[in-house]
């Protein structure tokens, strides 16, 4: 039982990670065209911190307390990972040029 649901975990994670790939192969590609991908930038890379995290917390699952140790690399990417979403823009920051991009911030008052 504890195999099926690590296959399953697996398969989702593979899910995300295709989906990651997905919108960077299309943001590569409007790229290459002359667009603005500056949307599609943000939200890639937004992504991309989100999944990569959710991997390495479940590999460091997978592992357990060996994960934590300095010789596994499961540790060292655990730590090194978060930089992703921090590094170039927070997410926050992210977030605020997508909804930018898709013209939903709210309209100050004059």
């Amino acid at each position: 039982m504890i195999i099926k649901l690590f296959i399953i975990a697996l398969a989702e994670l593979q899910t995300e990670v295709e989906t990651v790939r997905a919108l960077l192969y299309q943001a590569c590609e409007a790229y290459v065209s002359g667009k603005n991908v500056t949307k599609l930038a943000s939200m890639a890379k937004l992504k991309a911190g989100r999944v990569a995290r959710e991997v390495v917390d479940s590999c460091l699952q997978y592992w357990g307390g060996m994960g934590y140790m300095w010789d596994n690399k499961v540790s060292r990417a655990f730590r090194d990972v978060r930089l992703l979403s921090i590094g170039g823009g927070a997410d926050e920051i992210m977030l605020g040029i997508i909804c930018k991009e898709l013209d939903i911030l709210p309209k100050l008052k004059k």
